[in-house]
C-alpha cells in the first residue's frame, strides 16, 4: 500500500527568533474552527508560531504550528490564559475550543450556575495550540486511509493472515517514518510549542483544561515547567505516567468488563430474552460467534438489548446465511423476542440496528477517524513518545489473548504495536514526572464507568500526586465530563476552579457529584440544572 506524505520546510532560522517568539493573528478559516465564529467577532483570531523542529536542540530549522485565540471579552479585565486541549492524539481543538467559548460567552452573569463560565470568557484568553502536522500549520499525512490488505485479526490469527499483517505494518512505519519532521511530532515536543505560545503572548504562567490525551500533555507540561504551570484541569484523563501501550489495555480491560456488566442480565434470566435457558451456552455463543458477525458488530455489542439481538440474529446465521438484508429484517419485523412488551421492541430495535451493519458494504475509499492528518499524528505521536521494544511473536501472542478475551477489539492496537516496535526512532524525552508535585493543586474530573480512560488511572494520579484532588461523576459513563453534563455540582465547581483556583469544599481529596445528565462530547454546552454539591466519600478507593 502506498503512503503519502507531505513536503516538510527545512529552511533555516536565526535561533534569535525562537528566543523571541511571535504570532501573527489574522481571522480564522472554517477548516479550523468551523462555522459560527462570527458570533465572536475580532474575539476569534487564529495565528501561526514558527517553532524550532527540536526544541532541545535548535539548529535553525523549524515547525509551523498553528494557533488559534479567543481573547477576553473585557480586555481591562484579563487576567491571562486558559489553554485547551481536546484530546487525541490527533484531534483538532478548533471547533470544540470555539463551541464553548461560544457557550461561555453567552451565559447568564447573574446566574449563580452559569456565571462563573461567563466570566472566565470574560477575563481569560482561551488558547487552543494545534498540535503538530495537523491544519493550521505544517502538515503531516503518511496514512491513506485504505482498507487493510489482510483480514479481519481477531477471526484469522493463521500464518499466512499474519505475514500480512506484518507487511501492512512495515509499509506504514516506513512510510511514516520516513519525513524529517516525523521524529519531532511527539508530547514533548508539543508542551515546548505551547511554552512558547505562553512567552509570545507575554504571560508568566498558563492554565490548562485537557480532555483524555489532553490529560498526558497537562502532565508533562506540569513536569516539564512546574513553575509555569497556573491551574490545571484534567479532564477523564489518560494515566500519564504510563505509556500509551498500559492506556490500551485499560481501556480493553474496562470494555471487557461493560460487555459482561451488560451480559449479565441474559445469563441471570435467558428466558425472558427469548432465548434457551442455559446460561452457559449464552457466554458461549460469543466466543464462536459466525461468519462476519463479529467484523460487523464489534463496536456496537455494548448494551443488553443489542447483545440479545446478537445472540437471536447468530443463531439464524448458524441456520442459514440470510439472502439480503430486506429478507433479515422482515424475519426480524415477524419474531416476538420477549413476553414483555418494553423488552420485545428493545431487542427488535437493536435487532434492525445489528441487521444493517451487518450488511454495510466494505469501504472502497478512503476512510480516516480523525482526518488523514490527525490519523497520522496520532500514529507518530504514539511511536515517538515510548518505546515499543517487543518482538514480533509477543505481539502475536497478545493478538490471541486479546481476540479470546475483548470481543469488541478490532485488532488496531496489535498493528500500532507492530508499526511502532519497527519506528526507528523513539525521540520523545519523557519528563521527570515527580516534578508535578511543585505544580499548585490541581483538579481531576472523572467519571466514575468511563470505559475510555478508567478511573483507576485517574485514582492512580490522586494517589501519586500530593497536590491532587478528584471530583468524580458518580453513576457517569460520559467520556470528556465538564461543559457536556447539566449537572449544576459538576459545573459550578470546576468553572470556580478555573476561575480562582478554589477546590472542592471537603474534607477528603476526593469527592463526589451525584448524577451527571451527560450529553455527548460533540454537544454545545448547556445551562446546567440543579443538584447537590460535591459529597465527600466515605474512604478512598484505593487503587489497584
Amino acid at each position: 500500500m502506498k503512503q503519502r506524505f507531505t513536503a516538510f520546510a527545512l529552511a533555516l532560522l536565526p535561533l534569535a527568533s525562537f528566543a523571541n517568539p511571535q504570532i501573527a493573528w489574522t481571522d480564522c478559516t472554517t477548516d479550523l474552527v468551523g462555522s459560527g465564529g462570527t458570533a465572536l467577532g475580532d474575539r476569534l483570531q487564529c495565528g501561526t508560531l514558527r517553532a524550532p523542529l527540536d526544541h532541545m536542540a535548535p539548529d535553525g530549522r523549524f515547525f509551523d504550528v498553528g494557533v488559534v485565540r479567543i481573547r477576553a471579552a473585557a480586555a481591562d479585565q484579563r487576567q491571562g490564559s486558559l489553554f485547551v486541549n481536546t484530546g487525541g492524539p490527533g484531534a483538532h481543538p478548533g471547533r470544540l475550543l470555539l463551541a464553548i467559548a461560544r457557550g461561555w460567552s453567552q451565559e447568564d452573569p447573574e446566574d449563580p450556575d452559569t456565571a462563573d463560565k461567563y466570566r472566565l470568557a470574560q477575563r481569560f484568553d482561551m488558547i487552543a495550540v494545534i498540535p503538530r502536522g495537523l491544519r493550521g500549520g505544517t502538515e503531516y499525512r503518511c496514512l491513506t486511509g485504505l482498507p487493510p490488505r489482510y483480514a479481519f485479526l481477531p477471526s484469522h490469527l493463521d500464518d499466512d493472515n499474519w505475514r500480512k499483517v506484518i507487511e501492512e505494518a512495515s509499509e506504514q512505519s516506513s512510510a511514516c517514518a520516513a519525513p524529517p519532521e516525523a521524529r519531532f511530532i511527539s508530547t514533548e515536543q508539543h508542551v515546548h510549542d505551547m511554552d512558547m505560545v505562553r512567552r509570545a503572548l507575554g504571560d508568566d504562567s498558563l492554565n490548562f483544561y485537557g480532555i483524555s490525551y489532553g490529560g498526558r500533555v497537562g502532565g508533562w507540561y506540569a513536569a516539564t515547567y512546574p513553575t509555569r504551570i497556573g491551574r490545571m484541569l484534567l479532564d477523564s484523563t489518560m494515566l500519564f505516567t504510563h505509556d500509551f501501550r498500559a492506556a490500551m489495555e485499560m481501556t480493553q480491560t474496562a470494555r471487557r468488563k461493560q460487555f459482561q456488566k451488560a451480559l449479565a442480565p441474559i445469563v441471570a434470566d435467558p428466558v425472558l430474552y427469548g432465548l434457551p435457558d442455559d446460561p452457559s451456552a449464552i457466554t458461549s455463543s460469543f466466543d464462536d460467534l459466525p461468519g462476519r458477525t463479529r467484523e460487523m458488530w464489534y463496536p456496537f455489542l455494548d448494551s443488553t438489548p443489542r447483545l440479545a439481538a446478537a445472540l437471536w440474529i447468530a443463531g439464524w446465521i448458524r441456520e442459514a446465511e440470510p439472502e439480503s438484508q430486506s429478507k433479515l429484517e422482515g424475519r426480524i419485523r415477524r419474531q416476538t423476542f420477549s413476553a414483555d412488551a418494553s423488552l420485545d421492541r428493545g431487542i427488535r430495535w437493536a435487532a434492525m440496528q445489528l441487521a444493517a451493519h451487518y450488511f454495510a458494504p466494505a469501504p472502497t475509499v478512503p476512510r480516516f477517524d480523525a482526518g488523514q492528518d490527525g490519523d497520522s499524528v496520532r500514529l507518530a505521536v504514539g511511536c515517538n513518545d515510548s518505546r515499543w521494544a517487543f518482538s514480533d511473536d509477543q505481539i502475536r501472542a497478545r493478538a490471541v489473548n486479546g481476540a479470546a478475551r475483548y470481543l469488541h477489539s478490532n485488532g488496531d492496537d496489535i498493528l500500532e504495536e507492530l508499526v511502532c516496535s519497527r519506528w526507528p526512532h523513539a525521540t520523545a524525552r519523557l519528563p521527570d514526572l515527580t516534578r508535578v508535585e511543585q505544580a499548585p493543586p490541581f483538579l481531576l474530573l472523572q467519571s466514575e464507568h468511563d470505559v475510555a480512560t478508567p478511573a483507576e488511572g485517574s485514582r492512580n494520579l490522586l494517589d501519586r500526586y500530593p497536590n491532587a484532588r478528584l471530583l468524580t461523576a458518580r453513576g457517569s459513563s460520559v467520556h470528556g465530563v465538564f461543559n457536556f453534563t447539566t449537572s449544576q455540582c459538576i459545573e459550578r465547581t470546576v468553572a470556580r476552579y478555573l476561575l480562582d483556583g478554589s477546590l472542592p469544599d471537603s474534607e477528603s481529596r476526593e469527592s463526589y457529584c451525584e448524577g451527571t445528565n451527560e450529553n455527548p462530547l460533540s454537544a454545545l454546552p448547556h445551562t446546567p440544572a440543579p443538584a447537590s454539591t460535591p459529597a465527600t466519600p466515605a474512604t478512598h478507593d484505593e487503587f489497584r
